[in-house]
């Protein structure tokens, strides 16, 4: 970019332009401003995985949160604020979504909840409370005020899939990852 003001307002001699305008101008900082976008990206998040992403790890990790649901749920009955659970949800285009939702109340067996994400299929109603019953929570995860998160063993789960696969975690991911801490740590 220095460069180009310095031979657009001071040149050698032997250096002449045939063209001066807005062109010359404009061009560099289009290609400075792109390349900054992309220097500056954290990349893709966990939540951007495919929809119907399937793997052993996610299989243990539903395992290992319907195993310390009853802490999570001692949690909610205190009121506590930042809870989150993860179902699966049946779209009127015949997907399947798993999907987290804020925790409002349990009672009798149920929770609920409202939609913390849009979900893919444009069709499913996003607005409004509903009731999710316990049996079909597979996941869970308390989000404290420091922006650290307990449970989301779902979410450990895909992290501990891209790695065991090579595959390198994003900036985004990795910022992610930091906010995770051991559910069992009361």
């Amino acid at each position: 970019v220095g460069g180009m003001f310095y031979f657009l307002f001071r040149r050698p001699g032997e250096m002449h332009l045939s063209y001066r305008g807005a062109f010359q101008l404009i061009v560099p900082i289009v290609f400075v401003y792109v390349g900054w976008k992309w220097l500056s990206s954290e990349g893709p998040g966990i939540e951007d995985t495919p929809v119907d992403f399937k793997c052993q790890e996610l299989e243990e990790a539903i395992t290992k949160a319907r195993e310390t649901l009853p802490w999570f749920i001692e949690e909610v009955d205190k009121n506590i604020d930042g809870a989150f659970v993860k179902f699966s949800l049946e779209t009127p285009n015949g997907a399947t979504e798993h999907i987290w939702a804020y925790v409002h109340s349990i009672r009798n067996g149920l929770f609920n909840v409202s939609l913390a994400n849009d979900p893919f299929d444009k069709d499913q109603e996003s607005q409004g409370r509903r009731d999710v019953p316990i049996g079909e929570v597979e996941d869970w995860q308390i989000m404290y005020p420091d922006n650290r998160i307990k449970g989301a063993y779902s979410l450990i789960a895909l992290f501990e899939h891209f790695e065991s696969k090579g595959k390198r975690l994003s900036r985004k991911m990795q910022k992610q990852k930091a906010q995770l801490i051991d559910a069992g740590s009361g």
